[in-house]
């Protein structure tokens, strides 16, 4: 904007712009406090900890199977246990973020829809290993596969059950609206997979170069991306140019003018 005014030779600093601006903003009521998903993430990843740690939350743990078919005891969550959720989730909005989703979600439903897919996807990724594992074990004995599976059930993050812990966390809403919130996020994880196949706009995936040369090009012939000074000093080097060649015994070519006589 102060390069503008120059241009225009009605300069204004940069300090005087932003003080005027501060003002026109206090005037309209407005902040520049910008929401986004990802403080929602690590909110959520937060109060998940806190929560499970409670004796409410104990009963969204669900407890890893072993080989016997017997249910293990319910692990202590800690920090480290949820990060491959919040990372996962991290993943997912920042996929949504440079798409259509955030303007028709709010960053808190983004957030936790987010959160509800990521768990599902490690439940699956979970469901897999566990089977291919499980295949594997056939003919290791009995006694050394319990103990591994007991080994390993410590390690893993725990299966968590998010529909429990938003119907807890939220239970001062109306059936109504836990009606309508679980629709949302029906609808919102639903449309947040497609992301990878480049729908709703996706920067991340699916970007044709061939047409993103052919709006670059277009850009560059556009005057105003351009800077004039920088385009009219190309244009000073090339008479320059010329000019060094007609010294050094290069005589540039004159067009003839109908009017000079012999």
């Amino acid at each position: 904007m102060e390069e503008g005014t120059k241009r225009l030779q009605a300069h204004v600093s940069s300090d005087d712009i932003i003080h005027a601006e501060l003002r026109l903003l206090a005037g309209v009521h407005s902040d520049l406090m910008c929401f986004h998903p990802f403080k929602t993430v690590l909110a959520y990843t937060e109060d998940l900890r806190t929560y499970l740690k409670s004796k409410a939350g104990s009963s969204a743990i669900i407890s890893h199977e072993g080989p016997d078919g017997k249910k293990a005891p319910a692990p202590i969550v800690s920090g480290e246990m949820l990060r491959p959720i919040h990372d996962d989730a991290w993943k997912i909005v920042d996929d949504a973020c440079v798409s259509d989703i955030p303007l028709l979600y709010t960053p808190g439903q983004i957030g936790l829809a987010a959160m509800i897919l990521a768990n599902e996807e490690l439940e699956e990724n979970r469901a897999k290993e566990e089977k291919a594992k499980l295949e594997a074990t056939v003919n290791i004995p009995t006694e050394s596969a319990t103990k591994d599976e007991a080994d390993e059930a410590s390690q893993r993050p725990p299966k968590i059950d998010l529909h429990s812990y938003v119907k807890n966390r939220f239970r001062g809403r109306s059936a109504k609206e836990h009606t309508i919130l679980e629709q949302q996020m029906v609808d919102l994880t639903k449309d947040m997979k497609d992301l990878a196949s480049g729908r709703f706009g996706c920067g991340n995936y699916g970007i044709d170069m061939a047409k993103l040369k052919i709006v670059h090009k277009k850009l560059k012939k556009c005057k105003a991306w351009g800077d004039q000074e920088l385009a009219s000093g190309k244009k000073k080097k090339r008479k320059r140019k010329s000019n060094d060649n007609s010294e050094d015994g290069e005589t540039p070519q004159k067009k003839s003018n109908p009017h000079d006589t012999e």
